[in-house]
């Protein structure tokens, strides 16, 4: 499906990858189920089964995936909102997503120095820090995509991989 995406461009080779929010609860509700995209609130209107699809495929191709706690935080609370029957199999699905993930800590009171915190916010803060010291970054927010390219550092915006899947 994204055969034609050369990972080994980026410098991190394959190794690590941060994924952002949305794109990561698209990809845990999937696990659960992907017809769940399409019927949950938060992402019914954006995302696609397909989406899950490329996400998956995505993921596959690294070796560890990193986190932070601002993005399971976010996660977590937009999962809290699924029927109470899914909301258990979220969780499950949720621990046992962060038992296999590395999660890097960056200090609020560090990343909330700069200005861009008020353009981007805690977690896409984060992120860059993030993106400038090592990590491939996925997300579908132009904003925080467009910044990193501007920047030299590696992300991809989910919404141009669309562009190589015909739905």
């Amino acid at each position: 499906m994204i055969e034609q995406i050369d990972l080994n461009t980026f410098p991190h080779k394959n190794k690590f990858v941060v994924i952002d929010t949305n794109l990561l609860l698209v990809y845990l509700l999937g696990c659960i189920d992907p017809q769940l995209i399409t019927k949950f609130k938060r992402t019914n209107s954006r995302y696609c089964v397909e989406d899950f699809q490329i996400l998956d495929e995505l993921i596959r191709k690294f070796k560890k995936i990193i986190t932070t706690p601002n993005i399971l935080t976010e996660v977590s609370n937009l999962g809290g909102q699924l029927n109470d029957n899914i909301k258990k199999k979220f969780f499950e699905l949720l621990s046992m997503f962060i038992q296999k993930t590395t999660e890097e800590y960056v200090q609020s009171s560090e990343i909330s120095k700069d200005n861009l915190f008020i353009k981007f916010g805690i977690t896409d803060r984060g992120l860059l820090k993030l993106a400038k010291e090592k990590y491939l970054i996925i997300t579908d927010d132009y904003k925080l995509s467009s910044y990193c390219i501007k920047e030299g550092f590696s992300s991809i915006n989910f919404n141009h991989l669309r562009n190589y899947v015909n739905y």
